[in-house]
């Protein structure tokens, strides 16, 4: 008996679709984010981006999520979120209480910003795996970075060996 193996070759014209394909979308709309984040307040405009880093639509099961978001609330919104928590700043580009906005959303940041950040904020104010929120008080901007962020009425509690 006899095996034969063959090999593929992919074009480079198909790996340049392939990236092109890649390319991630700049959402608008600000009802999924209002969904996801109620205790941010009211979301007046929003340019977010989500991905699935690793992820191959092939493949069966849950897949993992990336959100990146700037977000502009109403005025006064993020003063009041911050007022009661002891806040960092966030400088760009840097760890570990940086923030690396995406180039794609970058020319969507406020100029000049001056982010802050806490992690009890990120605790809680969003469900989801992991977590960062960064504010810039003047604009009253937040950028989001976070993976597989839940609806709060979304989240359940499995059940333990014994069915409870």
């Amino acid at each position: 008996m006899a095996v034969v193996v063959t090999g593929c070759a992919v074009s480079p014209v198909a790996d340049v679709k392939a990236e092109a394909s890649k390319a991630l979308e700049i959402h608008t709309d600000t009802e999924p984010l209002a969904e996801r984040l109620p205790k941010l307040g009211r979301i007046v405009s929003a340019h977010w981006q989500q991905e699935t880093p690793g992820g191959d639509s092939r493949v069966p099961g849950p897949t993992d999520y990336r959100v990146s978001a700037l977000m502009r609330l109403a005025p006064g919104s993020v003063a009041d979120l911050t007022a009661s928590t002891q806040m960092q700043p966030a400088t760009v580009g840097t760890a570990p209480q940086g923030i690396s906005i995406p180039a794609a959303l970058s020319e969507f940041a406020p100029p000049g910003a001056q982010w802050v950040h806490s992690g009890v904020l990120d605790k809680s104010l969003v469900r989801a795996d992991s977590a960062q929120l960064c504010f810039d008080p003047a604009s009253d901007t937040v950028y989001l970075s976070a993976t597989n962020v839940d609806r709060p009425m979304d989240v359940t509690v499995p059940a333990g060996p014994d069915g409870n």
